[in-house]
């Protein structure tokens, strides 16, 4: 009995510091101070990936890994596709969309 209870509380000790040593490394190669970025994100067909990359986008800005917007950028969106992306631009403030043809203009006035 008292040999189980050593090797569960060794185990323990070994997750316990490997927990630590996780922490410790993901503080030190974390960006202390990040300035915004502009994430360009292609957008074809209907549309079916946005959601996934924007909530990536979504989960590294609630960690406070990353500061600044996205750009969903019309590649050939069918119609359902443009009505996923202006769904998911009214869902986060933080996401916009730009149509085809306009990347360099649209750019240029969201840096002013």
């Amino acid at each position: 009995m008292k040999t189980i209870l050593e090797m569960v509380m060794a185990f323990l000790c070994v997750i316990g510091i490997a927990t630590i040593l996780w922490v410790v490394l993901g503080w030190t190669v974390r960006p202390v101070f990040c300035s915004p970025v502009m994430v360009v994100i292609p957008a074809k067909g209907d549309g079916g990936q946005l959601e996934a990359q924007l909530m990536g986008l979504s989960w590294l800005r609630a960690m406070g890994l990353i500061q600044g917007e996205a750009i969903l950028y019309d590649e050939g969106l069918t119609q359902k596709g443009r009505e996923v992306a202006l769904h998911l631009a009214l869902r986060w403030q933080w996401v916009s969309c730009c149509p085809n043809g306009m990347l360099e203009e649209w750019v240029a006035h969201t840096d002013t």
